[in-house]
């Protein structure tokens, strides 16, 4: 007769088995689910992160995502990451910006609406302005916000809550939407200066080649401590007298009218049909004007990343004349003048991201008193080695490139009564004269250069780059 051994599966006691079980019905955890996991605790330790959830503890509800997808919360992360790129914090000290993340519907209205955090209710403004707004009420036009009645108290944010809790609400709400971000991202974003400082400090106190501290810290504590704490204690730690100097030399920060233009572009485009977009076309438009008149003075508000600038030409559109004294100017009244113009230009292109009613007639007229048309035709250059191999070696191409970076130019000119479009016709044919007494101009050099005329290489025949584009002008063909 056959007996089970003494420890057997029928002498084994009830707990075992349903410990077995609930082994068994244990949700497997995958490596792609442990990967959003892991960064979604990140989400409370980065500068986007804490953003991200600091908008719904200042709205008071996570709805303040109502309708979000994974798209748009990439978008939001591309927002953030513009304003921060935008160096504003540089000049304003830790913990300032002179670029504010600005709402056009309030996050908190005063009819107890709720503004959405959305890339369409969202731009990147002036901190100035968007504190003097405040609460301003805006034009129902403009924004997105979800009226007092849609707010359900389940999805409240209280200010006794944790971060973790509040990260929680919002994962909770937004659901596989916030995964699905998480899981896209090629990298999370960084974590703040104060943390990664923090992480520096404790790892270097096992190394023998820095100063020993007061004492030994753990993690939590160097994570609780200040910036200006935790940058004694790396002063400490280096050895030296003072906190080091940091050096942005590579990171001006950028101009108010080149954001706003950004901003005035982004909304004309994916903003829907209606008064907020017309108003935003109308404001690029201006500050496009503005801008090209700028950048060829050098001037700060024009220069800045090259926004105004035209690769491969030199082109000064328009020329400045003050109202009052349009002779023989004194510098001091011009430079008051032109600056009063590009400022009443910027405040106005933020009210209208904001949606606030503009003066459209006054700033068109305030403008066109003071820019007057210089010439439409830019001064094109040859293109060299570089530039040839950059538009694949093809005529059509270079062409096109130039083009297209004088359009919207004469667009905006065309779009504020400047110029007509005969005129704009008349000018697109100039860019082929000029680009043909370039080409002539290239071809002299290059025949003239220290290889043919000091080592005495024979000439054999020109570069492609120097070749006759096949164009033709007013019926004449352009190669000769």
């Amino acid at each position: 007769m056959f007996n089970r051994r003494p420890g057997g599966r029928s002498t084994c006691k009830s707990t075992c088995k349903s410990a077995a079980q609930r082994k068994q019905k244990a949700p497997k955890i995958t490596p792609q689910q442990q990967k959003v996991q892991r960064r979604k605790e990140r989400l409370t330790e980065n500068p986007f992160g804490l953003w991200f959830i600091e908008q719904a503890e200042r709205a008071g509800t996570v709805q303040t995502y109502q309708g979000i997808d994974a798209a748009g919360l990439h978008q939001l992360l591309a927002m953030h990451n513009f304003r921060k790129k935008r160096y504003g914090w540089i000049d304003k000290g830790h913990g300032k910006d002179a670029y504010h993340l600005c709402h056009v519907q309030g996050l908190k209205g005063r009819d107890g609406s709720t503004g959405l955090t959305t890339s369409l209710n969202l731009f990147v403004g002036l901190d100035y302005l968007n504190q003097q707004h405040g609460n301003k009420p805006v034009n129902a036009w403009a924004g997105e916000s979800i009226p007092k009645s849609a707010r359900k108290r389940k999805w409240d944010i209280t200010p006794s809550m944790t971060l973790d809790q509040k990260l929680q609400k919002l994962a909770d709400f937004l659901g596989a939407e916030l995964d699905t971000f998480l899981d896209e991202l090629d990298e999370m974003p960084q974590r703040t200066a104060r943390l990664r400082l923090a992480r520096s400090i404790h790892k270097g106190q096992g190394d023998e080649l820095l100063e020993p501290l007061d004492r030994r810290y753990t993690l939590a504590e160097l994570g609780a401590l200040k910036l200006p704490e935790l940058q004694a204690l790396a002063t400490m730690q280096d050895g030296r007298n003072r906190d080091k100097e940091r050096i942005f030399r590579n990171c001006p920060p950028d101009s108010q009218l080149g954001v706003m233009h950004d901003e005035l572009k982004r909304f004309s485009t994916d903003l829907p049909e209606g008064k907020h977009r017309d108003n935003c076309r109308f404001m690029l438009s201006l500050v496009r004007v503005l801008g090209s008149y700028l950048a060829p003075i050098n001037d700060a508000q024009g220069k800045a990343r090259g926004r105004f600038d035209f690769p491969n030409a030199s082109w000064s559109p328009l020329q400045y004349c003050n109202p009052v004294y349009p002779w023989r100017t004194p510098v001091s009244l011009l430079e008051s003048d032109r600056q009063a113009l590009v400022t009443s230009i910027i405040e106005a292109a933020h009210n209208a991201l904001q949606g606030l009613n503009i003066d459209g007639e006054a700033l068109e007229a305030q403008l066109e008193v003071r820019l007057h048309l210089q010439t439409l035709v830019p001064v094109v250059m040859a293109p060299d080695e570089m530039t040839w191999e950059a538009c694949g070696a093809n005529w059509i191409t270079y062409i096109d490139d130039l083009y297209n970076s004088f359009e919207s130019t004469w667009q905006a000119l065309l779009d504020l009564g400047i110029c007509t479009e005969s005129q704009v016709f008349a000018a697109q044919d100039g860019v082929l004269r000029s680009l043909q007494a370039a080409i002539e101009q290239g071809r002299e050099q290059y025949r003239n250069n220290r290889m043919h005329t000091v080592y005495g290489v024979q000439f054999q025949r020109y570069p492609a780059y120097l070749e006759y584009p096949p164009m033709a002008v007013d019926g004449q063909q352009l190669a000769v």
